[in-house]
């Protein structure tokens, strides 16, 4: 009998501490699984990054902006639900979600907005309003509120959330996200970032990452195992021809015009004016520079006319070399003997630059092409007509006047010719099958 008792209390003491355990278990069991259980992509990607400059495709997993960016560039909402402008585009209002949740639990809030735009006061009505006042009027301002939003530590209110993060300085090497619900479907996601594309590629065939994001080419990995891989047009950026307007040869837009018909065949999906062919205001009423030799002789000979030694050299980075000699060749053919120079970086006082420039999601190209802004308008071009069409563009808050002011200046820019426009950027996507 004294048996029995003992056992019964020991089976009655065990069954209740199993109880116990396997209650924790469960309670924790989400955790485990998201953490160590879950399958995994694993993915890298080229360039450094800081925790606040990592790339705009792994921040949007994380968090949302007030707004996001469709893929015609125009404007839809995100953390806000919508908005309206008043005093001619000086004032927006946003009106936020109800239903948002930081990934530590607490609601997002109007007084959690904490961006920090220069000459732009943000002002809270209520938890869920918040009004935004700029100094003078600026009709993309919607698109500068899709960055996402963050508290410390990256703590956003997206689909997935930080799980580890390591560093090296301030570097990132590797972060991981797991799903921010524990019913979510989402595979986790690690990153790794490579100094350069043969690093990368390198980690990728000894099996340290199954993915390979946003590559400049595909390498011939196809062959490479079970490796698929996609390509994809990048029709926010586009390599192009930039000609140095200060060059005393450059600045008469005869020779450029002349070198533009010079061209050889451009491979890829031709690029004809400085914004997208996808964007809400993209026109393709524009002047074309097909390869047409009697056109191009007759422009260039005014440079025969001046000068009998003009030579041109071609500056470009080392993944854009094939082509920038392929164009050196037809150019030399034309009469124009031209030279090719591989750079890190864009010279000061180059002659001609091939290179690629990512353009905005919103039509405004203020900063590229106005006289005033020397620092980011890299061929040195100055229009009357052309600053007050900009000028113009970005204060004009009704969407239909905007596409009026932008089919113009692409007109006007692409006969002026200060950069040729040639073709939208290929980006490709490596997978392990």
């Amino acid at each position: 009998m004294e048996l029995a008792q003992k056992y019964t209390k020991s089976l009655v003491l065990g069954f209740v501490a199993g109880l116990v355990l396997s209650l924790g278990f469960w309670r924790v069991y989400p955790f485990i699984q998201a953490h160590w259980l879950s399958p995994v992509d694993r993915i890298g990607m080229v360039g450094a990054f800081t925790p606040t400059t990592l790339p705009l495709s792994i921040q949007k997993r994380i968090s949302l902006g007030l707004t996001d960016i469709n893929p015609d560039g125009s404007v839809k909402p995100a953390l806000a639900t919508s908005w309206v402008a008043t005093d001619s585009g000086k004032i927006f209002t946003f009106f936020l979600r109800t239903d948002a949740m930081w990934h530590n639990g607490k609601p997002v809030e109007a007084k959690d907005v904490n961006y920090n735009i220069k000459n732009v006061t943000f002002t809270v009505l209520d938890p869920k309003t918040i009004r935004v006042t700029l100094n003078s009027s600026y009709s993309p301002f919607p698109t500068l509120v899709s960055r996402p939003l963050f508290q410390p530590g990256l703590v956003g209110f997206g689909e997935y959330k930080v799980s580890s993060i390591q560093l090296i300085g301030d570097t990132v090497e590797y972060i991981k996200l797991i799903p921010s619900h524990a019913n979510s479907k989402n595979r986790a996601r690690e990153y790794r970032f490579y100094k350069t594309e043969t690093e990368a590629i390198t980690a990728y065939k000894v099996g340290d990452i199954n993915e390979l994001d946003d590559l400049s080419s595909s390498y011939d990995l196809q062959s490479w195992g079970q490796t698929e891989v996609n390509e994809s047009t990048k029709y926010g950026r586009i390599v192009s021809l930039f000609f140095n307007l200060n060059d005393p040869i450059l600045r008469d837009k005869s020779v450029r015009q002349g070198l533009s018909f010079a061209l050889p065949q451009i491979p890829g999906e031709h690029a004809y004016s400085p914004i997208s062919k996808t964007s809400w205001a993209y026109t393709d009423k524009v002047k074309r520079y097909p390869p047409d030799a009697t056109q191009a002789a007759k422009l260039l000979d005014i440079i025969k006319i001046s000068s009998s030694s003009a030579s041109l050299v071609i500056a470009t980075f080392i993944q854009y070399v094939d082509l920038a000699q392929d164009i050196a060749n037809s150019w030399t053919a034309a009469g124009v003997p031209t030279t090719v120079r591989v750079v890190s970086d864009i010279p000061s006082g180059y002659q001609i630059l091939l290179s690629a420039q990512d353009v905005p999601p919103d039509p405004d190209q203020y900063p590229f092409w106005h006289s005033t802004q020397t620092q980011t308008n890299v061929t040195g071009y100055a229009n009357v007509k052309i600053d007050k069409l900009l000028e113009d563009g970005r204060q004009e808050i009704d969407t239909e006047k905007r596409k009026t002011i932008y089919a113009d200046f692409q007109r006007r820019l692409v006969d002026d010719d200060p950069a040729t426009f040639l073709y939208y950027a290929k980006s490709y996507t490596i997978n392990r099958k």
